[in-house]
């Protein structure tokens, strides 16, 4: 499991142009995404959002839950403590009404606190300070894949609109609402079964979750 900023506004920082143009500016909008899958990449659990408002003008006066996201809000949108336990517990209760035992590979980012859950079916490991981009799966590619197709929808969409003839210059071509950003993650995060083992084991090493190579065993002990 690990999360990652996506600023879902933001135009792309280059473009080819035949005559001068002014800059765009950097949106800072942002969300967190959590993404969590199993070794091979046949299970990937539903991402979790987290926003600033509890219900963001684009949803419309629904929540999350009723809009179909797994979605938790503070005032920086970004993953707390309390935000991860909830997360946890609520996993835990998932593998012990399926009968099952799961190891939960975390890095050390202060959020990552397990405290005193009392979990059941929930084995958390700490990855080893300083290893993660080459210990940790989301690391591994996985979040960066999932960024750049989000980039590529978003540049087609910013297209869509010039040719559409909408009124639109710069930064404004990119800008999306918050539940168009998060409607395009869960079609991305829906493709992404297929690539999560060649990604994770091409960087790491491993394929399977019960094998262990020489160049992962060569990673682990730099």
């Amino acid at each position: 499991m690990d999360e990652a900023g996506l600023c879902y506004n933001r135009a792309p920082v280059g473009d080819i142009c035949t005559r001068k143009k002014p800059g765009v500016k950097a949106s800072k909008t942002r969300i967190t995404v959590a993404f969590c899958a199993n070794a091979d990449g046949t299970e990937l659990l539903p991402l979790l959002y987290i926003g600033r408002a509890r219900k963001p003008l684009c949803f419309k006066k629904k929540t999350g839950a009723e809009l179909g996201f797994n979605y938790k809000n503070n005032a920086k949108a970004w993953m707390t403590s309390l935000i991860f336990q909830q997360w946890v517990r609520e996993l835990d209760v998932k593998m012990r009404a399926e009968g099952r035992n799961i190891l939960l590979l975390l890095d050390k980012a202060a959020p990552h606190v397990s405290g005193d859950l009392a979990l059941t079916n929930v084995s958390i490991k700490m990855l080893p300070p300083n290893t993660t981009p080459c210990l940790q799966p989301m690391d591994a590619g996985i979040v960066a894949s999932y960024k750049a197709q989000y980039r590529s929808m978003q540049i087609d969409h910013a297209v869509e609109r010039v040719e559409r003839g909408e009124d639109v210059e710069g930064e404004k071509a990119y800008k999306v609402d918050q539940l168009t950003a998060m409607r395009w993650s869960e079609a991305i995060w829906g493709t992404m079964s297929a690539k999560l083992s060649p990604i994770a084991g091409a960087t790491l090493g491993w394929y399977c979750p019960f094998t262990t190579t020489s160049t992962a065993a060569t990673r682990i002990s730099q």
